[in-house]
């Protein structure tokens, strides 16, 4: 399976995708996706220097473009800037939810994309691991990226 390139405009988290900016999605930079990919999905997680990770935002049927545009509102289907599902994260909300690290802390996100060749026929609202068990079989590529954040 080819790997994606998968690319963010920063390792160090800027204010305004963090929780005490705008908490708004990021920008994220696909390269290499294959003829054959219908749809996107991305899952990102935390990893605090304690305890487990968590989900901070599951999305997909987006379309198979180079760029995932930034900014995507916390509802369940996504009309702009690109169409798309989302399901609820580990914090109980719908949508992306940025780094929001204890003062002298740091929190890395990592943002896993992958390129399937299916929609999936997925509720809006669902958990990560339905993502998963529904994208099984249809998965083509992955490709990750990570960031920092620091409190």
């Amino acid at each position: 399976m080819p790997n994606l390139t998968v690319k963010l405009d920063f390792e160090e988290f800027p204010r305004d995708y963090t929780c005490r900016g705008a908490n708004r999605s990021p920008p994220i930079r696909v390269e290499g996706i294959l003829a054959n990919i219908k749809s996107l999905a991305v899952l990102a997680t935390t990893s605090p220097e304690e305890g487990p990770s968590r989900v901070a935002w599951i999305i997909w049927n987006l379309p198979a473009v180079p760029l995932i545009p930034g900014g995507f509102p916390a509802v369940e289907v996504v009309e702009s800037p690109l169409h798309a599902v989302q399901g609820t994260n580990d914090f109980g909300s719908i949508g992306y939810r940025g780094p929001c690290p204890e003062a002298g802390k740091t929190e890395a996100y990592l943002f896993r994309v992958y390129a399937l060749d299916i929609d999936l026929a997925l509720a809006p609202g669902a958990t990560w691991e339905e993502m998963v068990r529904a994208m099984d079989r249809s998965m083509n590529q992955t490709g990750e990226a990570i960031a920092f954040a620091t409190g």
